[in-house]
Order: structure tokens, then C-alpha cells, then sequence
């Protein structure tokens, strides 16, 4: 429900934000509104830890975006975006045994968890762009894109399976405490209240490097088109012994007015 309530406050500010560019855009172009939709390939860098990534996840974006003129130039803008991402991350415990919170004595090999991550992201970049022949230029960006996490989920596959199947439990959320019975405890130097390899950090900032290109296809709009890196700075676990930062590379499409 509650990223219902962030989509249609999203498309509310979209439709805002074109309707009052559709004068002011057509007469001088020192600013541009759109929507872009990014499919995501993603993957987790472990920094230390007994942590690797275990494969790639396939995610998506969606969003408004807004470019405002620099200097009164044409090749020069700043860019700035609001919007939804998926960002799946898988990575799996390279250690011999985990310990379930629970009050069994059981212990868990070949652990793995995927994580369901859903940022709510700001990205803001200068973007340069070439000037247009024959309708088409070309577009390089680079800059930050904070983001807060607005959902979270985790499914964890091992040996014995920790989920229970009378109960029909595949996936939890990290963060709460109330479902600490499926989280791992990570034995020497840990406590009861912080688990292993299971909660996420709630903030994510990542650098955006990309580049693309852009085609008129009639009147002032655009079609745009491109490749993007999101190379995060922030660990994505609350593990003092693991740091791991999740990166996505993304296929940018969107038009702009």
C-alpha cells in the first residue's frame, strides 16, 4: 500500500510538471519534462566478509524526469529525476555453518539470500548533450542519485531448508524483529539484537555515470536512449563483518518534452 501511495504521488507530480511545461518548453527550451522506464541487471560487490555475489538480478525503474538549461546553453543541463527501482541482490555465505535465532540447536549450510530491494531514488547530474543534426544528438551524465529504501524482502535457501512449509513462509522482511525466528545468528562477536547477513541499510548512495543518445520524433519531444552505471558508495548490510554494496547497470528509454 504504501508504494501505491508513492506511484500516484509520483504520477500527481508528473502530470503537474509537464502540464506546466507545455507553454514554457515550446518557447525557448530551457527546460524539458518527461517520464523513462529502465530495465536493471544488478549485482552485489562484496568488500569483506565471508559474503560472494551469487548472480546476476533482473530489476526495473520507472519515473519523471526534468532537465533544466545551464548558462542559457544547449549543451549543458542539469538533470534531475524522480523514481522507482527494483534492485535484486543476490549473495551467498562463503563460511562452513550458520546458526538459526531460534531456540533449536540446528545449524545451516550452503546459505544463500536473495534480496528484494525497492528505492524510492533522487537521482541530480550534469548532463551534456551534442547539438542535434538531422534530428538525433548524442548525451553523456554523470553525478548521485540518493535513494531510500521503501520495501524489503529476503528469501534464504539452504541445507536444511530454515523456512518452515506447514507454514508456507518463503521470504520475510530483514528489518523486523517480529520474524527474528528466520534470521541467522552469526556466532563470536555477535548479539540477540543485531543478526547476521539479514537486515539492510535503509539509504543507498550510489554514483551515476551514462551515455546515450537522443532522436526528435516530432514537435518538441524527444526519444531518448541509453546506458547507465549506478555504482553505490554505502554498505547495503548492517553486519559489522560484511561490507557489500549492491551496483546495477541499466538500459535507460524514456521521452522527454
Amino acid at each position: 500500500m504504501k508504494s501505491l501511495k508513492y506511484v500516484a504521488a509520483m504520477a500527481a507530480f508528473g502530470l503537474c510538471l509537464i502540464t506546466a511545461n507545455s507553454g514554457y518548453a515550446q518557447s525557448n527550451q530551457k527546460a524539458m519534462f518527461g517520464f523513462k522506464i529502465s530495465p536493471n541487471f544488478s549485482w552485489v560487490k562484496i568488500m569483506e566478509g565471508p559474503m560472494q555475489n551469487n548472480g546476476l538480478g533482473l530489476g526495473f525503474s520507472y519515473g519523471i524526469t526534468g532537465d533544466f538549461s545551464l548558462f542559457d546553453s544547449e549543451n549543458y543541463w542539469l538533470s534531475s529525476e524522480l523514481q522507482i527501482t527494483t534492485l535484486p541482490s543476490k549473495v551467498s555465505y562463503t563460511g562452513d555453518l550458520l546458526k538459526s535465532t531460534d531456540s533449536t540447536d540446528m545449524t545451516y549450510q550452503d546459505v544463500s539470500f536473495d534480496y528484494s530491494m525497492q528505492y524510492l531514488q533522487l537521482p541530480i547530474s550534469i548532463k551534456m548533450r551534442t547539438t542535434r543534426v538531422d534530428g538525433m544528438g548524442f548525451w553523456f551524465q554523470f553525478g548521485l542519485a540518493p535513494s531510500i529504501a521503501l520495501q524489503s524482502r529476503v528469501s534464504t535457501r539452504c541445507n536444511p531448508e530454515i523456512y518452515n512449509a506447514l507454514e508456507g513462509i518463503n521470504s520475510h522482511k530483514p528489518n523486523e524483529t517480529t520474524n527474528s525466528i528466520y534470521d541467522f545468528d552469526g556466532g563470536e562477536n555477535k548479539t540477540n539484537t543485531k543478526q547476521f547477513i539479514d537486515d539492510v541499510a535503509g539509504f543507498r548512495l550510489p554514483m551515476i555515470v551514462g551515455a546515450g543518445f537522443e532522436k526528435e520524433i516530432g514537435g518538441n519531444a524527444l526519444f531518448i536512449a541509453g546506458l547507465r552505471f549506478d555504482n553505490a558508495f554505502t554498505d547495503m548490510m548492517k553486519d559489522s563483518r560484511v561490507v557489500a554494496r549492491n551496483n546495477m547497470l541499466s538500459i535507460q528509454m524514456g521521452v522527454v518534452f
